[in-house]
């Protein structure tokens, strides 16, 4: 699930972060005047919007729902025939009901900013509240099965589904820790064995999908800057920003706000607690030592020692100031939201106006893509 969701977000991002660059525009179409569409090969009409192009789901918490789920169902019951195919049961791990819920109202995502600002600092000291409670209560029905492995039969069994180390070992990058000088190995795409060819034969390669993506990069630069231009969004961020400086935010833009609110925020973060502030409860045991405390002990046992780690991590942090500044970007994020209240809609419709003429001039690689991600 993780690399699933990560890669897929940064598909995305791709698509839509790239969206704050800045480059200079060659189209002929003028701010604000609708492209026409072009017929496909096929000799039907080419969808006018990305989100049509993609197959994405407009805002329908409910269609999202449905593709997430099903999308999961395939990948495990292509884990399932993977596995089979080598001689291991395997039962797919199906999450529950609510594993893929979406914010469906307004109301939800205004109370989650309530709570939670933008999501930068006010994870800190709240690592619960943004734990995914589904995740964490997902049952593996292999389990039962695997405890009653030799521990010969149980390695082979995860070999399979995650591949060996030395297949592992070649769909991994090498970095070097700055700081530190230690080595670490970075996962490139899904990984190995039967668990990340199941992601790719769903979700497609992911290095070439990048690779596509970031090859459009100017050419999303570009349409950024002509939506930034349209005089309608003009207008919207000088709305926008007047209705932040009464709060006294020095802001002019809100794409600007995004290219400078996360670094911001981390910083002061990082300044109060410090890059290092996690306690390995484990620091200085052998391998041994540690492979024997979770083979004797229970996870809840486990989970109590993270904790009481975490808690000692604590005490030399000075959480008033950690407060003050969860609290300040909460105000902000409110701010924020009251200022865009009709953001969404009018960036949606400008937006369209020139993707018609994005996809046309682009349909080769977005249909390279579209094709690799299954659209």
């Amino acid at each position: 699930m993780p690399r699933k969701t990560a890669l897929l977000l940064l598909a995305l991002a791709l698509a839509v972060a790239a969206c704050g660059g800045g480059g200079e525009s060659a189209s002929s179409t003028e701010p604000g005047e609708e492209p026409s569409a072009e017929p496909t090969s096929a000799g039907e009409e080419e969808p006018q919007t990305l989100a049509a192009f993609f197959g994405w789901d407009n805002g329908d918490p409910a269609a999202t729902e449905a593709r997430l789920r099903d999308q999961e169902a395939r990948v495990q019951e292509s884990i399932r025939r993977c596995m089979a195919e080598q001689g291991f049961e395997y039962q797919p791990v199906l999450p529950p009901d609510d594993a893929f819920r979406v914010d469906a109202t307004s109301e939800d995502h205004e109370e989650w900013v309530r709570k939670h600002g933008f999501g930068i600092t006010t994870w800190f000291g709240n690592e619960e509240e943004f734990t995914d409670r589904a995740a964490v209560e997902w049952e593996d029905p292999n389990q039962e099965m695997l405890d009653a492995m030799s521990e010969s039969e149980r390695q082979a069994w995860y070999e399979a589904l995650y591949g060996t180390e030395e297949e592992q070992m070649a769909t991994s990058e090498v970095e070097i820790d700055e700081e530190t000088g230690e080595t670490i190995y970075v996962q490139i795409g899904y990984g190995a064995g039967c668990e990340g060819q199941a992601y790719e034969e769903v979700f497609g390669d992911p290095t070439r999908t990048q690779e596509l993506y970031e090859q459009l990069g100017p050419a999303f630069e570009e349409l950024s800057q002509r939506i930034e231009a349209d005089p309608r969004i003009v207008e919207l961020n000088e709305d926008w920003a007047a209705c932040m400086q009464e709060a006294g935010y020095e802001v002019t833009t809100r794409n600007q706000m995004w290219e400078t609110v996360y670094t911001d925020f981390q910083e002061r973060l990082d300044a109060i607690v410090g890059g290092d502030f996690w306690v390995d409860p484990f620091e200085g045991w052998s391998e041994e030592e540690i492979d024997a405390y979770f083979e004797e002990h229970t996870q809840e046992e486990i989970e109590a020692l993270y904790e009481e780690a975490q808690q000692a991590a604590y005490e030399n942090i000075d959480m008033e100031a950690v407060r003050a500044l969860q609290q300040e970007e909460i105000d902000m994020a409110l701010k924020d939201l009251e200022c865009a209240r009709d953001w969404d809609e009018t960036y949606a419709e400008v937006s369209a106006d020139y993707e018609a003429e994005f996809i046309q001039q682009n349909r080769e690689i977005l249909e390279q893509i579209r094709e690799l991600e299954g659209s």
